[in-house]
């Protein structure tokens, strides 16, 4: 197998990890939003949403993810070799600040070019949401760092 195949098999895989894990966390914070202010969320409901969201939500957040990890992976690679550890760690916050700098720039395109004061994904709407979706990109760092690993 040549070398590039087990890098672009890992970033294929974290991409989607990712992206799921955000898109499912995502739709949970939403649907804990409606609970809180006194809907009932029976988990016939919450699998309904999920699985809505997984159609509709998913393909872009998974394109977005795409984008993101191709500019935060080879950042937390060239940080990691310059500290000569915390390699899992780097490629696991670069997962997670993906997320958090995602969310960051929707929101600053729906403000600046589209005027609007809506909040585009309501899971980030607080610190507590956003911290939580950013899990899902930790997670797709995780599963990069994991797959990516040269053979010892």
């Amino acid at each position: 197998m040549p070398g590039w195949t087990r890098p672009v098999i890992a970033y294929l895989a974290a991409v989607v990890t990712g992206g799921l894990a955000t898109t499912i966390l995502s739709t949970q914070i939403v649907l804990q939003y409606l609970v809180n202010a006194g809907a009932a969320m029976p988990l016939d409901a919450r699998l309904d949403a999920t699985l809505t969201d997984l159609t509709g939500f998913a393909p872009t957040l998974i394109l977005l993810t795409a984008i993101g990890y191709l500019i935060a992976f080879p950042v937390a690679r060239l940080i990691s070799r310059q500290l000569g550890a915390l390699r899992t760690f780097g490629y696991v916050l670069a997962g997670f600040v993906t997320i958090m700098v995602m969310i960051y720039a929707i929101e600053v395109f729906y403000q600046t070019i589209l005027a609007s004061t809506i909040t585009p994904i309501g899971s980030g709407r607080d610190l507590w949401g956003l911290l939580i979706i950013g899990l899902g990109g930790a997670t797709g760092g995780w599963v990069f760092a994991l797959l990516a690993k040269p053979a010892s």
